[in-house]
């Protein structure tokens, strides 16, 4: 992480604290109302996500009384181009191997990696739903970082067309990107990008004839 102290805590300091209701633009607080000597590890912003402690700065006294300070005109925001991916793998039984999937996923420098072995014809996926929402949540948190729903093929998420749409208007809507790592229609296609989520629609069907049948698809 290329943060100064300073930017460290600017940088979690933009969201209010979850934990201890600190307003942004403030440190975090013990039980006891008074300064923390650690921001609260679900302060954190994506750039901040590989850190596991952010220390509180000299400046902000910490095991001190804590009182509010005054409203910050402009919080600096640590710049950074380095995307955020949620990975999903699936398989539709226990006799089919993840392992695969897996190790694809970590190599595209996944984040956190979302697993679980179900059909897609259950309709709830509960570890794909983990997935989308925490894509989600680190999108709402710095809208400015690319956020990426990054799986090892289509026919991880969708069976159909159908469900295809349904899923990628869920992404649209909170602008996420889809990254298909295999496949002919391997790459990162942006929510916003109308031409290129319609291309995926339209080829869906021929990618799934491609492929062999998956018992319990």
């Amino acid at each position: 992480m290329d943060l100064t102290p300073d930017q460290a805590a600017w940088a979690v300091e933009r969201h209010d604290c979850p934990n201890c209701d600190a307003p942004a633009g403030s440190t975090c607080r013990t039980r006891g109302g008074k300064t923390a000597a650690k921001y609260h590890t679900p302060r954190f912003v994506p750039a901040l996500r590989e850190e596991l402690e952010i220390p509180v700065p000299a400046d902000r006294h910490p095991g001190r009384a804590w009182k509010q300070g005054p409203a910050l005109a402009v919080v600096p925001a640590p710049r950074t181009e380095r995307p955020v991916r949620i990975g999903y793998a699936r398989t539709s039984t226990a006799r089919q191997e993840l392992a695969s999937q897996i190790e694809a996923l970590h190599r595209a420098e996944c984040h956190k990696v979302f697993k679980e072995q179900i059909s897609t014809r259950i309709k709830v996926r509960p570890e794909l739903e983990k997935a989308l929402a925490l894509a989600r949540q680190f999108k709402e948190a710095a809208p400015e970082t690319p956020v990426i729903f990054t799986v090892h093929k289509l026919k991880r998420l969708a069976r159909n067309a159908a469900e295809l749409m349904t899923l990628s208007a869920e992404l649209q809507a909170g602008g996420i990107q889809l990254e298909l790592l295999t496949g002919p229609l391997t790459g990162i296609y942006d929510p916003n990008g109308i031409g290129a989520m319609f291309r995926v629609h339209r080829d869906f069907c021929s990618e799934i004839l491609a492929q062999p049948t998956e018992a319990g698809t």
